[in-house]
């Protein structure tokens, strides 16, 4: 049973009430209500603000005059991708001849050493890395070592110390004085690239960083970083270049995914954009998906975007696999009497986050899910709102090879020999560590509504508040008393259940989609509370209000 939490009622006017519930309006001030609902492209920082980027412009700006090969060292997801996409595309702009290096998952996440001796043997002289390096200590001192000079751009946690590279740009290290700490992989890169467009003001123009921010967007909304302050302004204008993008492996994309780029919304970026330039680095080799993102050819785009579609299908049918059988071990193990989940299986490394998000949901736990490769267990971790996993597996830290990651997701690398230890200390710790409470199912509720505050107005006044992610959720309401009129079960795997409201002489529709209800646990003529996000169903010109439900209960 879900815990339903409603805000305490502080506005007569709902947007407000949703703004303050999001911390964006207190009850003093309003002051920052306008350049939220429309951000303001003047409101980015400047980005000399972060530790080390004017440093690492010079040291580009060196490479630039003395003639230097760079090289790109580029995480292999859908942060990682773009990342590279987009600093692979201000170096050539500049005139520096840059190779790109993207592991694959076999290979491990992180700077690698055969990562760094490829670069090398393209006479790289500098290396920059995007997504990641802020716990590849030893392969610091690689680097170093070869005389190669290392930069590293990261967003990920760092430890308490950093590596020991030529400059780290991270503005979550501690002391760093930049103030917005919680950009993706790409936009810390991004913010690199603004830095370099003060030395470069021609080639690195306010069109070149504007025109690049589709690869920003999909950075920010696919890496699940809060879509707050700096965030939201790049997510803002980097989904209005999406719908207008001029790069051809994006419009290519567009065309094997069939999504109208003028409906393109935070949705289709976390669910249909991103998913596909993943697909290639959980099943093969990320490479395609970064030259999908900076060819200029079309033929070439089209062929690669095929690639990528046939490559996220594979991806699709690995996953349900991996769940139904991972669902089927947790289960049969009773494993989810643990305050943690752990669990392992021969499967394929690549898909094993995703479903450790699934899993999540399904069990209400954090998630450990482990892929047997070689003498070692590969695992991603997912965690649920209140619990930091990465402060966990921190605690079993002797165990492991490496690891890294943030409060909601990690990934790491246990010894087959150590992993009975590792299983058994990462129990123990989340059973002390881990409140029950923490682990019950919570609807955060925006306001309490009635029928005659429901209104397209209403629902043209949320839109504002888009695009939704992580720290800026679709609202979410709950209405009380109303009366089930009509149930039937919908959809052509009906998974769905529709349902009709009444409320003194109110009417509306519902729709709850995949939910657990049954169609015969609703009782008809009965009244309830539901939880639920407005929608708008716009069906031969007619638009109608529709709710979207999130959970329901008997009315007390």
């Amino acid at each position: 049973m879900a815990i339903w939490k409603v805000a305490e009622r502080k506005f007569d006017d709902l947007l407000d009430q949703i703004l303050y519930n999001r911390g964006v309006i207190s009850l003093k001030s309003n002051k920052e209500k306008a350049s939220f609902l429309d951000p303001d492209f003047s409101g980015l920082h400047d980005p000399f603000l972060m530790n080390n980027i004017k440093e690492a412009a010079e040291r580009i700006e060196k490479a630039h005059k003395n003639g230097e090969v760079v090289g790109v060292f580029a995480d292999y997801d859908a942060d990682g991708i773009p990342g590279a996409a987009l600093l692979y595309r201000a170096l050539s702009k500049i005139g520096i001849k840059t190779h790109v290096y993207i592991p694959s998952r076999e290979g491990g996440y992180g700077l690698s050493e055969e990562g760094i001796d490829y670069l090398r043997s393209k006479k790289c002289s500098l290396i920059v890395t995007v997504d990641l390096g802020i716990r590849n200590f030893a392969e610091a001192i690689y680097c170093k070592t070869a005389g190669i000079d290392l930069i590293i751009t990261d967003h990920h946690t760092p430890d308490s110390e950093i590596p020991d590279a030529l400059l780290v740009i991270n503005p979550k290290i501690k002391g760093n004085k930049y103030p917005f700490p919680d950009l993706s992989g790409a936009g810390v890169a991004y913010k690199l690239i603004e830095g370099l467009s003060r030395t470069f003001p021609k080639e690195l123009d306010e069109k070149f960083l504007k025109w690049n921010l589709d690869l920003v967007a999909i950075s920010t909304i696919s890496d699940v970083v809060a879509l707050l302050g700096e965030n939201r302004i790049l997510a803002s204008f980097g989904l209005k270049v999406l719908k207008k993008t001029k790069n051809v492996g994006l419009k290519a994309l567009y065309q094997v995914a069939k999504l109208d780029p003028e409906n393109i919304t935070a949705y289709s970026v976390g669910f249909q954009i991103a998913p596909r330039i993943n697909a290639p680095g959980r099943m093969d080799h990320a490479t395609k998906s970064f030259e999908l993102l900076v060819t200029k050819d079309i033929d070439e785009a089209k062929v690669l975007a095929k690639w990528l579609e046939e490559k996220n299908h594979d991806r699709q049918l690995a996953m349900e696999e991996t769940e139904k059988e991972a669902s089927s071990k947790i289960i049969k193990e009773s494993l989810f009497d643990n305050k943690i989940i752990v669990v392992e299986g021969n499967w394929i490394k690549g898909v094993i986050g995703p479903v450790a998000s699934r899993l999540v949901d399904k069990f209400m736990r954090p998630v450990l899910i482990f892929a047997l490769e070689g003498k070692s267990y590969c695992g991603s971790g997912r965690s649920i709102h209140d619990v930091d996993i990465l402060k966990l597996v921190e605690k079993s830290e002797k165990y492991l090879e490496k690891f890294g990651g943030h409060k909601g997701a990690c990934g790491l690398t246990v010894p087959k020999s150590k992993f009975e230890d590792f299983s058994v200390s990462i129990l123990k710790t989340a059973n002390l560590r881990i409140k029950e409470e923490e682990l019950q199912k919570k609807i955060k509720i925006d306001a309490m509504v009635e029928f005659l505050d429901l209104s397209i107005n209403l629902y043209e006044n949320i839109k504002k508040l888009e695009p939704y992610g992580m720290g800026n959720s679709k609202p979410v309401f709950q209405i009380s008393g109303v009366e089930v009129m009509e149930k039937r079960i919908v959809g052509a795997d009906e998974k769905h259940l529709s349902i009709s409201f009444e409320k003194g002489n109110n009417k509306i529709k519902a729709i709850f989609f995949s939910g657990n209800l049954r169609e015969e646990k609703l009782i008809l003529h009965t009244l309830y509370d539901v939880a639920f996000s407005l929608d708008l169903d716009t069906w031969q010109g007619k638009r109608e209000l529709k709710l979207n439900i999130i959970d329901i209960k008997l009315s007390k």
